[in-house]
């Protein structure tokens, strides 16, 4: 359903607006089940890494994740995760207190994404390929467009603060009235087509598709 929860998490938040620097990579260990990530070239104590802070490293390729123990310049151990040879790995710097105010802001400012989608009965569609991303991204700049993480990050102007708004009413507009549709197989009147893809099997379809090009091209 496209109505549950946020549709980023806070990594992507902190990715974003660099507010915490990603580390990503291959696991150089040769497994299998290692019980650290070694990666040479990581500086992990240099770049930020902190064990017991919350942090959660992620092995993107088995698709686990667990809060960081210990770590030196090239190895992270994390609770739960272990690792093959060529295991890809992130972590976000930011630690377990920020990750949960981040997650909290992101869930209140999904709501007005609910709602929007709501008011045209797109929470039980499946969503088109192209939906999540731009969802990610919308639920990503509501929610720092009203909110500050702990460190005061990000920082924007009221000028900046008001041009995101702008946007994100735009978009948000958009999705009312349909003129945006993040349904798998829908066009909204915004929304890209090729005419010639249009095909009408019944009198009913056949209107339909009139109104969609109307709309599309008005």
């Amino acid at each position: 359903m496209a109505c549950v929860g946020a549709y980023a998490e806070a990594h992507s938040f902190a990715s974003f607006f660099c507010y915490g620097n990603t580390i990503t990579g291959a696991h150089e260990g040769a497994g299998p089940a290692d019980a650290a990530l070694v990666y040479a070239a990581g500086g992990f104590l240099v770049e930020g890494v902190k064990a017991n802070q919350g942090m959660v490293l992620y092995n993107l390729t088995a698709g686990t994740n667990g809060l960081v123990t210990a770590a030196t310049a090239g190895t992270i151990t994390a609770t739960g995760v272990t690792w093959n040879l060529a295991d890809l790995f992130r972590i976000t710097l930011i630690t377990g207190i920020e990750i949960s105010t981040i997650q909290h802001y992101l869930d209140i400012a999904a709501s007005d994404i609910h709602a929007a989608l709501a008011a045209t009965g797109a929470c039980d569609c499946t969503l088109a390929a192209w939906a999540t991303g731009f969802l990610e991204k919308l639920n990503i700049i509501d929610a720092a467009a009203y909110y500050s993480c702990p460190c005061g990050q990000p920082k924007f102007s009221d000028a900046q603060k008001n041009n995101l708004l702008q946007w994100m009413s735009t978009q948000l507009e958009m999705l009312i009235t349909g003129d945006l549709d993040v349904c798998a197989g829908a066009t909204g009147a915004k929304f890209p087509a090729l005419g010639w893809a249009d095909q009408a099997v019944s009198d009913f379809a056949a209107a339909e598709v009139i109104l969609n090009d109307i709309l599309r091209n008005s």
